[in-house]
């Protein structure tokens, strides 16, 4: 599983908000490694932390809808706006909760792109 391509000021935030959010979740950081690498586990602290991560960007509200204008912007970046497009199609499908949303999105996102985005 690729890195995604960010400057240096996106890394920086998104290292931010892993941090607020492993602090707030007491997720596992192994976990955490592992669904960098493509292998998302099963684990209910790791989907709240996907789920705070995602909502720090912007890309899921508090009601649990996926903003997908934020989701084209913010991946677009990474992966050019016709992927993002895919992505979005593909992988922007609202689930049971804002949790499932959030995990399904960013598991779906990360094997479709080849990326890391968490």
């Amino acid at each position: 599983m690729d890195k995604a391509d960010l400057s240096e000021e996106q890394r920086q935030k998104l290292r931010n908000h892993h941090k607020e959010c492993s602090a707030e979740t007491k997720v596992d950081e192994e976990l955490v490694k592992k669904a960098r690498q493509g292998d998302f586990a099963n684990d209910e602290k790791l989907k709240d932390h996907i789920l705070c991560v995602v909502k720090k960007i912007g890309i899921i509200d508090d009601a649990g809808d996926i903003k997908t204008d934020v989701m084209k912007a913010k991946v677009g970046s990474v992966v050019g706006e016709e992927q993002a497009e895919k992505l979005i199609k593909e992988c922007a499908l609202k689930k049971a909760d804002a949790r499932e949303t959030a995990f399904e999105m960013v598991k779906c996102s990360a094997s479709k792109s080849g990326k890391n985005i968490i």
